[in-house]
């Protein structure tokens, strides 16, 4: 396959000596043919290296029918090791909770937030989501998340079981000579498009369709048709087994993934999804055996996780919360809710960037903006973070889930309690959003809190960060004003997750 590379090095080479000496031989030429050249270029390099990518999805059978390699199975990373409260601690009617200033260390850069605007699609009702379907007499029926779906039918069977890892390159031919991808994949594009799915949502919806088409076919089958579809669509995705025989689907994130078994090829974390109700932790330590692929090949893109606005049929669940001055209420959609209910566990950053319902946050925005309306400068963060003290109730994920489980701002509306990480994230997005005010998440060991500048100097614990000062406002610290910290985390430097500011 080092052929393919150099031959790809000389094409970029020789494209760009012709390129250069057609702007030598067009001096007098426009800078819009110019461009045109470029556009033209341009075009023919990503028709070269789809070429490259075709080229390994024809050799994809001799790769799945060649040896096949055992790499070891590692179990997830997990997140915060460190205990989280059992229980929220309440301030006593005194400043206890305020700390000198402290210098927290940098996890990493942080990200530049700016608030953009709500995506203007609107959110599908249930009636408009039937009316959307296709209405066919002939038509392959299944179920996304508890919403139903169809496709138009594709007449086409796989074997009901595959035996050894042969059977995978046979598979692949036998799906391949029928031309399934070509037949399947613009439809189930189609609706990705029209629900804005993410890439590891059209996983799943993949998923969906393919255990709906053939719910009595074994589990290996199954993996292999998904595995074809998601390579064609242009994903490194694997096929694998482990050495007692457990089909597996190896996925690549754009993001860290925490709490799930993976295995490496060269630096590349492979994170494995098993069938339905088998036990991953229990297959952590065992052999993961995959099919060789050539390292200097086009293998595809990786799977993105975070979230920028789902479009699915509503069902409404109304919340309303009070305290103050502040009453938020409107509608949650619950049929988001088995969607992101075990979503993978990202960092808690891209669970803060991660947006679901455009309309929903714009409505708690202007509801904020227009209940502080009448308070002065500094008096707007004490009122939200006093309201976040009281209108939820705390517990861990462990004990809401069984599970960790960070909330996107979405599912904390929906859920009755929750615990450090999803009140910091609800916070700061409402300091940044309706407030306007620069705010950060910080984590302690075992508890995520948060940061804002103040337009006034405040007693207590600061920072100072790119040249602003950030103060602690901690939104399960029940009953502080900003300034104070929780007495388990006195003298203890954060970490700074993530930053909204200008």
């Amino acid at each position: 396959m080092r052929v393919i590379s150099k031959t790809l090095l000389l094409i970029v080479a020789g494209g760009f000596v012709s390129l250069s000496a057609a702007a030598q031989g067009n001096a007098g030429a426009s800078g819009s043919e110019m461009h045109k050249s470029f556009q033209e270029f341009r075009k023919g390099m990503l028709s070269d290296f789809k070429d490259f990518r075709q080229r390994l999805l024809d050799q994809y059978a001799d790769f799945l029918n060649g040896e096949w390699h055992e790499y070891e199975s590692i179990r997830g990373d997990v997140r915060d090791k460190t205990p989280k409260p059992k229980a929220v601690p309440t301030v006593n009617g005194d400043r206890a909770g305020k700390q000198p200033d402290s210098n927290p260390t940098e996890k990493k850069q942080p990200v530049v937030k700016t608030q953009e605007k709500p995506d203007n699609r609107s959110i599908l009702s249930p009636e408009s989501a039937t009316q959307s379907k296709p209405t066919l007499v002939d038509a392959d029926e299944f179920d996304f998340y508890g919403i139903p779906l169809t496709l138009p039918k594709v007449d086409y069977n796989i074997r009901h079981n595959l035996a050894s890892t042969k059977d995978y390159g046979s598979n692949w031919n036998s799906l391949k000579e029928k031309g399934v991808a070509s037949k399947v994949i613009p439809d189930l594009k189609r609706i990705a498009d029209e629900m804005n799915l993410n890439d590891y949502l059209l996983f799943r919806l993949t998923e969906s369709y393919v255990n709906g088409k053939f719910a009595d076919t074994d589990a290996s089958s199954r993996f292999s048709l998904i595995h074809y579809l998601l390579a064609n669509m242009g994903y490194d995705v694997r096929i694998a087994v482990t050495t007692s025989g457990t089909p597996l689907l190896l996925l690549p994130f754009k993001e860290r993934v925490f709490a799930r078994t993976y295995m490496k090829i060269g630096n590349e974390r492979y994170y494995a999804f098993a069938p339905e109700n088998s036990d991953l932790e229990a297959m952590s330590g065992e052999g993961i055996l995959t099919c060789h692929l050539p390292s200097d090949g086009n293998l595809g893109e990786k799977f993105e996780l975070r979230l920028s606005g789902l479009n699915i049929p509503v069902k409404p669940k109304s919340f309303k919360l009070e305290y103050g001055p502040l009453c938020l209420s409107g509608d949650v959609n619950e049929n988001l809710m088995p969607i992101l209910y075990h979503y993978p566990q990202m960092p808690v950053e891209d669970f803060a960037i991660s947006e679901i319902s455009p309309e929903l946050r714009s409505k708690l925005i202007s509801q904020v903006k227009t209940q502080l309306s009448g308070m002065q400068g500094d008096e707007k963060v004490e009122a939200l973070l006093k309201f976040m003290h009281n209108v939820f109730e705390y517990a861990t994920d462990e004990e809401n889930h069984g599970f960790e489980k960070p909330y996107f701002l979405e599912e904390t509306l929906f859920y009755p309690k929750n615990d450090c990480e999803d009140r910091a994230i609800f916070y700061t997005w409402l300091l940044w959003n309706a407030l306007g005010r620069e705010a950060q998440l910080i984590t302690f060991p075992g508890h995520e809190s948060a940061t804002v500048v103040m337009e006034k100097p405040v007693e207590g614990t600061s920072y100072n960060f790119d040249g602003k000062k950030y103060y602690v406002s901690d939104p399960t610290y029940i009953g502080s004003s900003t300034g104070m910290v929780m007495p388990t985390y006195r003298g203890l430097e954060p970490e700074i997750d993530y930053t909204y500011r200008r």
